[in-house]
């Protein structure tokens, strides 16, 4: 069977999508306590900021603000999956796992349609 290649720029601003999805649902009610003191708030605030920027990389023909932002983005689903890890294995793992493999696909690809 062959690819379809026609949808790979719709698969990619799908995966965008879902980044700035799975950004605003675990991380915006961590981001509105404000508690300036809990390494929480900076990694919400990290995902918050390189999901939009993730997503708004994707309207600019330069590359390097996606790819700044998946490497970002990997990183700290990098960390939440080794900090996870130490606590056994739990269903949050996955989440971060994909994100993270979305996030290194964009660090590879940038913006090529």
């Amino acid at each position: 069977m062959k690819p379809v290649k026609a949808l790979l720029p719709f698969a990619t601003w799908l995966m965008r999508l879902s980044v700035v999805f799975f950004v605003y649902v675990i991380f915006f009610s961590a981001l509105k306590g404000f508690e300036i003191k809990s390494i929480q708030f900076y990694v919400a605030f990290v995902n918050i900021v390189f999901g939009t920027l993730l997503f708004i990389g994707g309207f600019m023909s330069k590359p390097a603000i996606t790819v700044f932002s998946g490497i970002m983005l990997f990183l700290v689903s990098a960390y939440r999956i080794f900090m996870l890890l130490s606590g056994g294995f739990d269903s949050s793992i996955a989440l971060y796992f994909i994100v993270g493999t979305v996030s290194l696909f964009f660090v590879t690809t940038g913006n090529k349609k």
